[in-house]
């Protein structure tokens, strides 16, 4: 399997496994719009025998607390064609996330997503941390907004509510 930055010839391929992944075309769409409003921090596909058979997009949310705003990536979406998924693709591109994530300096990356596959890359309840989101409307359900520490120094020191780019709300 190769991990590689998307390319333009890329562009529907990656709309399809978006699709199939999900079985629905909003994350496709997120996708979409984050790469016409020049959003997208970083877009990976995964190949394999030559064929795009993966995705993940990763643009900057922000973190807002009373007195300042930070940027920091949030990954989603991320999809691997149903048929190829528990082989190790997502794996794969999660980690190459996180190489570039720690190479540009960032110290947090976010995401939404399910508690039971995240956590064992790291991911963590983000309101614990300091951390809140509009993807949580409900303080029971918090465990889905999750948060990867790669600088354990930031923990206290950055906090307060995450943002989304805008193509999420609209999606």
């Amino acid at each position: 399997m190769q991990i590689r930055l998307e390319q333009p010839s890329d562009i529907k391929a990656i709309h399809a496994i978006e699709c199939a992944a999900f079985g629905r075309r909003e994350e496709a769409d997120i996708v979409d719009k984050l790469r016409a409003a020049g959003a997208l921090w970083l877009s990976q596909v995964a190949l394999r025998e030559g064929a795009i058979v993966g995705h993940a997009a990763y643009s900057l949310a922000a973190i807002t607390d009373a007195e300042k705003t930070n940027e920091f990536p949030a990954l989603g979406p991320i999809g691997v064609l149903p048929q190829l998924q528990r082989r190790g693709t997502g794996a794969a591109l999660i980690e190459a996330g996180f190489d570039a994530v720690q190479k540009a300096g960032f110290g947090l990356l976010f995401l939404v997503g399910h508690p039971g596959y995240y956590r064992r890359f790291g991911f963590q309840p983000a309101l614990p941390l300091g951390f809140s989101s509009d993807y949580v409307s409900d303080p029971q359900q918090h465990e889905h907004f999750m948060v990867r520490v790669f600088d354990a120094q930031l923990i206290g020191s950055v906090r307060g509510h995450m943002r989304y780019h805008a193509a999420f709300a609209d999606s």
